[in-house]
Formats: C-alpha cells, sequence, structure tokens
C-alpha cells in the first residue's frame, strides 16, 4: 500500500501541477531558446516557455489516454461479459467476430481511417482529437472482450450460476467479474491509447493543433532535429507518464 500511496502521490503532483501551469503562464522568450537559467525547458517555436507547453502536453495526453480507457473499457467488459453469460454458439460467434478484429493490422487501418476525416498539411494530418480517441478506442478493445469472456464462462461452467445468470439482469455478470477487474482494465487501456495515438503520430502526423499532445510535440521536431529539446524533453515526459501509469496499474491489481 505504501507504494501505491507514493506512486498516487507522484501522479497526482504531475497531473496537479501541469494543470496550474496551463492556465499560469510564464514569461515568453526569443523563439527556439535552449535551455538555460531563464528557460530551464527551454522555448518553443513561437516563443512559448517549453514548461507551460509541456504541461499542456500532458494533460491533453492524459485526456486522449482516459476517453479511449474509458470506452474500451465499457465496450470490452459488456460485450465480454455478454458473450460468456449467453454461452453456447452465441459465445462462440462473438468471440470469433472479435478475434477478426484483433486479426486487422490496427495501426494501418487507423490510419486509413484519418485519411477520411483528417486534413492533409503535406507534413502532418490534421485530424479531429476526440474523433481519434472514440476511433482508437472502438479498436482496442477486442483483445479485453475476448478474455473476460473466457473468465466469465470458466467461472460459471459447470455450475448451477450459469443458468441462473440466464434469467436476472446482465448487470450480474459484472458481479461475477467483480468491479475490481473492470476498473483495473481502465488504466491498460488508457495507455494502449497513449501508445496508439504515439504511433499514429509518429508514423502518419496525426494530431490535432487544437489539442496538442506529447505526440504532437514529437511531430513538430521531427525537422528541427538540432533544437533538441523539443522532442527530447516531450519524449522523457511521455515516458514518466506511462512508467506512473503502468506502475499503478501493477499496484491495483496487488490490492
Amino acid at each position: 500500500m505504501i507504494r501505491l500511496y507514493i506512486i498516487l502521490s507522484l501522479f497526482f503532483f504531475l497531473i496537479f501541477t501541469s494543470i496550474f501551469l496551463e492556465f499560469y503562464q510564464l514569461p515568453k522568450g526569443k523563439p527556439l531558446t535552449p535551455p538555460n537559467l531563464a528557460y530551464p525547458l527551454g522555448t518553443y517555436i513561437d516563443g512559448r516557455n517549453m514548461i507551460n507547453v509541456n504541461a499542456v502536453a500532458i494533460i491533453n495526453t492524459l485526456l486522449f489516454g482516459s476517453i479511449v480507457g474509458l470506452i474500451e473499457t465499457l465496450i470490452s467488459v459488456t460485450y465480454g461479459i455478454t458473450a460468456g453469460i449467453l454461452g453456447g454458439k452465441i459465445r462462440t460467434l462473438m468471440v470469433r467476430i472479435s478475434d477478426s478484429i484483433n486479426s486487422i493490422p490496427r495501426l494501418p487501418f487507423l490510419l486509413s481511417i484519418a485519411l477520411f476525416y483528417g486534413i492533409p498539411t503535406g507534413v502532418s494530418l490534421k485530424a479531429n482529437f476526440f474523433i481519434t480517441a472514440i476511433i482508437v478506442a472502438l479498436t482496442g478493445w477486442p483483445l479485453y472482450a475476448r478474455q473476460i469472456a473466457e473468465t466469465i464462462y470458466t467461472r460459471s461452467i459447470g455450475s448451477s450460476l450459469r443458468v441462473m445468470i440466464r434469467k436476472v439482469p446482465l448487470k450480474l455478470g459484472f458481479i461475477v467479474l467483480g468491479k475490481k477487474q473492470v476498473f483495473q482494465l481502465v488504466i491498460p487501456s488508457a495507455i494502449d491509447g497513449i501508445s496508439t495515438y504515439t504511433a499514429m503520430g509518429v508514423i502518419g502526423g496525426v494530431g490535432d493543433p487544437n489539442y496538442p499532445t506529447l505526440t504532437t510535440l514529437l511531430n513538430t521536431a521531427s525537422h528541427l532535429i538540432p533544437d533538441w529539446w523539443l522532442f527530447l524533453i516531450p519524449a522523457i515526459f511521455r515516458g514518466i507518464l506511462l512508467i506512473l501509469l503502468q506502475l499503478l496499474a501493477d499496484e491495483m491489481r496487488r490490492i
């Protein structure tokens, strides 16, 4: 529990500090100023303090991960519980459907979809932040859904519970799975969303300038290699964020 409290403290410190710095603007400077005493993290291409730029990017990255995490969890849990409860041929069909979706190369598929609603700029693809989050979530749920379906089916097979479940509301399936297990899926799903969005940004240049994330900063700096602070510092923050989320997920499993 002590490790969980420490990780939560670090995680919330990062969030609250980022929220504060999103609204409290530090002094601007000359564009592309390297890190120094006046600007510890340097300045952005428009002269904004990189401390503020990274703070906004962290919040938007977490927002994207949260949207994906909640949607993925809701769909995968509902679909998996339904398949596990019904069993038989219906369960087999539902599992095969999820397997079929999961077998599609996800990243090329997502990039292909982004071309329909995004706006190519020559070096990037401007794609609506929230639409992208929903599409990422709609392609990430099958793996968890299959695991949940097998868990529900295995726990109830050969017992009177399966007979009883057929006659009661679906919510009993959530009781069988357990609230703890449902909650624990949110963080891995959020990590999946952040990682997938990063891949879409790095490979396809997908991003929304209205909601810049740590991925957006990496894309912006792709043609400014000498200005290392534009991509190295966001990459470090992204690593810290994902490590904290992964550690938090691991500690939640131990409770």
